[in-house]
């Protein structure tokens, strides 16, 4: 008699324990990509059968399959392909894939027709010359002062929108 009600009761354990859900603990590995080649206190240039395009220093240079990540870099490229002015592009850690270049940190970016632009982080477009941002900056350009929010900057067509903007030129009469 005691056989059976122990079967019964583990019979019972068995069903209960079938029914009731559980938590299952799957141990997740954390997927670490590695760089390909990594690059320190570095100076690397684009050289094409003409001239110099671009030249990049860096502090470290970690170069991936998709992308590129640098840190405490400054990138010099020709603003025009036949004349020697020069874009300075600088920041403390730098994303670029392909011709898209993310900054953060002390970001400065210095064009060719004197312009200035200083901002902690910016989206930087190589091949259209297009930054964007969405804090705070200031841009200069001789003694014209340009600050706000949000920026759209084309270099190309030289044409600067923000949001929540202070503009400050000096007016001369002649």
């Amino acid at each position: 008699m005691g056989i059976n009600k122990f079967l019964f009761l583990v019979i019972v354990f068995i069903v209960l324990f079938l029914f009731f859900e559980r938590e299952q603990v799957v141990n997740k590995t954390a997927k670490v990509e590695k760089p390909k080649v990594s690059f320190f206190d570095s100076t690397m240039y684009d050289i094409t059968p003409d001239n110099v395009t671009q030249i990049v220093k860096t502090k470290r240079a970690d170069v991936y399959d998709n992308r590129e990540e640098l840190l405490v870099a400054t990138i010099v490229t020709k603003s025009k392909k036949n004349s020697y002015d020069t874009n300075i592009l600088s920041g403390d850690s730098m994303i670029k894939k392909e011709n898209q270049i993310y900054l953060k940190g002390s970001v400065n970016l210095q064009m060719s027709d004197g312009t200035n632009l200083k901002t902690e982080q910016l989206e930087y477009n190589t091949r259209t010359k297009i930054a964007t941002n969405k804090v705070y900056f200031i841009a200069t350009k001789d003694v014209n002062t340009f600050e706000g929010t949000d920026l759209y900057f084309d270099s190309l067509k030289e044409e600067i929108k923000a949001n929540t903007t202070k503009f400050r030129m000096k007016v001369t009469n002649e």
